[in-house]
C-alpha cells in the first residue's frame, strides 16, 4: 500500500503510474495479439470483424467499469482518511452489486449481439465473425469485471505493482492460447475471444488469492458477500455519473463505427488497426491520469487542497509533453505501424490507416489534457463535470463526423475527435478556475452527515 498524501507530488504520481503503465501494455496485448494474429493469419475481413465488435463490447463494460471507478474513488478517499473498516464494506458491496449486474448484462448481450452489430452497419461479409467474437466475450464478462474491481481496489490503496505481475503472466498465457486456438485448432476470431477470456480468468484467480492473503481490508468471506445499501447508495452517487460518462463514450464509438462501416470492410479493417495503435499510445496519458486521480482522491480525503492543486498542475504538464513525444511515431512512420497488424499487400487498408493516424496524432496532446482534467474531477468527486466533458466531446465529435462525411470522406473520422476535445476542454478549464471542485469530498460529506445526525 502507498500513502500518496506525503512526498513530492510529481515523484509520487509518476512512480505510481509506471507499474500501471506496464500493466496497460500487457492489458493491451490481450486485444492487440488477437488483432495481429487474426489480421496476419486469418485475413483483412477477420481483422475488421474483431474491430467491429469492439464498440459493442465497450458498451457492455462501460456501465460496470464506470461504477467500479466510483468505488475506487471512495476507497481512495477513505484510505486517505484512515477509514479501513469502511473500505472493507465498500469493496464487498462493489463486488456483490457489480457481479450481479454483470451476469445480467452477459445474458442480455448474448441475445442482442447480432442486432447491435447490424445497427452499426456491420458489413455482411464480417457479421458472422463479429458476432462469434462478441458472444464469447459476453460469456466471460464477469472475469473482466472482477479483474477491474480488484485492480481498482489495489490501486486505490497505492498498490500498482501487484496487478502488473499477474497481468504479465496472463498476457503471455493469452499469446500461447491465441496461437493454439487460431493456428492449431482453426477457431478463427472465436478462438481469439476464448483465449482472451481464459487469460483474464487466470488474472482474477491470482488477484483473489493475493488480496485474501495480504490485504485484510479486502479479505472477503462468505458472510461478507452482501450489499450494504447505505454504501451502495454512495457508490452509485459517484459511480453512476462515471458509468454514464463511460456509456456515452461507448455509444459514440458505436456511432463512429457505424459511419466507418458505411465506407466498407477495407475502411473498417483500417480503423480497427488504427485504433490499436491509438490504444497503445494512449496508455501513458491514461495511466498518468489514473495515478493523478488516486493522488487527488487520497489528498482530498486528507484535506490537502493545496497539495492537490500543486501536484495536478505539474503532472499535467509532464503528461502533455510525454504524449507529444509519443505522437511523433504515427506522424513519422504510420505505414510501419499499420503493417504490424496487417500484411503489406493490403494497400487499401494501409492507405486508410495512414490517413487516420497522421491526422489524429497531430492534435493528440489535446487528448492528454482531456484525460488529466477528467481524472482530476473524478479524484475530487465532481463527477458532473467529468460527465459533461464526455457529453460535449460526444455531441461535437458525432455532429462534425456525420456533417463532414460527404465532403471529407474517411478524413472526417479522425478530424472530428480533436474538435470535440477542444470544446470539452473549454468547459473543464472553466470548472477548474471556478473552484467548485473544493466542495467535493466523500469523507467530509460523511462527517457532516454524522454531525448533523448527532445534533
Amino acid at each position: 500500500m502507498k500513502d500518496m498524501t506525503k512526498g513530492n507530488p510529481v515523484k509520487v504520481v509518476l512512480l505510481f503510474s509506471i507499474p500501471m503503465l506496464l500493466a496497460s501494455v500487457f492489458q493491451q496485448m490481450y486485444n492487440a495479439v488477437d488483432t495481429i494474429i487474426v489480421g496476419q493469419y486469418v485475413g483483412a475481413n477477420a481483422l475488421a470483424a474483431v474491430g467491429a465488435s469492439g464498440p459493442a463490447m465497450f458498451l457492455a463494460m462501460s456501465i460496470i467499469v464506470g461504477i467500479a471507478m466510483g468505488a475506487q474513488i471512495i476507497i481512495s478517499q477513505q484510505f486517505g482518511a484512515g477509514e479501513h473498516e469502511q473500505m472493507h464494506t465498500t469493496f464487498a458491496t462493489a463486488i456483490v452489486a457489480l457481479a450481479s449486474l454483470t451476469l445480467i448484462a452477459s445474458v442480455v448481450g448474448l441475445f442482442i449481439s447480432r442486432w447491435v452489430l447490424q445497427l452499426m452497419n456491420t458489413p455482411e461479409e464480417i457479421l458472422a465473425d463479429s458476432q462469434a467474437y462478441l458472444n464469447e466475450i459476453f460469456k466471460g464478462l464477469v472475469f473482466m469485471l472482477l479483474y477491474n474491481v480488484y485492480t481498482s481496489a489495489l490501486r486505490a490503496v497505492g498498490d500498482s505493482k501487484t496487478p502488473l505481475y499477474f497481468l504479465i503472466f496472463s498476457s503471455f498465457l493469452n499469446v500461447g492460447l491465441d496461437l493454439l486456438f487460431i493456428l492449431q485448432f482453426n477457431l478463427g476470431v472465436r478462438g481469439a475471444a476464448i483465449a482472451t477470456v481464459l487469460s483474464q480468468a487466470v488474472s482474477v484467480v491470482l488477484c483473489v488469492l493475493y488480496t485474501n492473503r495480504n490485504i485484510p481490508m479486502f479479505r472477503l468471506h462468505l458472510s461478507d458477500l452482501r450489499i450494504d445499501f447505505a454504501t451502495l447508495k454512495m457508490i452509485l452517487r459517484f459511480g453512476v455519473p462515471t458509468a454514464i460518462q463511460q456509456s456515452i463514450g461507448a455509444v459514440g464509438a458505436m456511432m463512429v463505427q457505424g459511419l466507418v462501416n458505411s465506407f466498407g470492410a477495407v475502411a473498417a479493417a483500417a480503423f480497427a488497426a488504427g485504433n490499436k495503435v491509438e490504444s497503445f499510445l494512449m496508455m501513458p496519458l491514461i495511466n498518468i491520469g489514473n495515478a493523478t486521480s488516486t493522488y487527488v482522491a487520497q489528498n482530498t480525503g486528507a484535506g490537502e487542497t493545496e497539495r492537490v492543486r500543486e501536484g495536478f498542475k505539474k503532472v499535467t504538464i509532464i503528461n502533455v509533453l510525454i504524449t507529444m513525444a509519443l505522437s511523433s511515431l504515427p506522424l513519422l512512420i504510420p505505414e510501419k505501424l499499420m503493417q504490424i497488424f496487417i500484411s503489406s499487400t493490403e494497400t487499401g487498408v494501409i492507405e486508410y490507416g495512414v490517413l487516420y493516424l497522421s491526422t489524429l496524432f497531430f492534435f493528440f496532446f489535446l487528448n492528454a489534457l482531456m484525460f488529466s482534467m477528467s481524472s482530476f474531477f473524478r479524484g475530487v468527486g465532481d463527477m458532473n463535470v467529468a460527465l459533461a466533458m464526455s457529453m460535449v466531446t460526444l455531441f461535437v465529435r458525432i455532429s462534425v463526423a456525420y456533417a463532414l462525411a460527404k465532403p471529407l470522406g474517411y478524413l472526417t473520422i479522425s478530424l472530428s475527435q480533436p474538435i470535440g476535445w477542444s470544446c470539452a476542454l473549454l468547459l473543464a478549464f472553466w470548472a477548474y478556475r471556478s473552484g467548485r471542485w473544493m466542495r467535493f469530498s466523500v469523507v467530509k460529506r460523511e462527517q457532516q452527515e454524522e454531525q448533523a445526525a448527532a445534533e
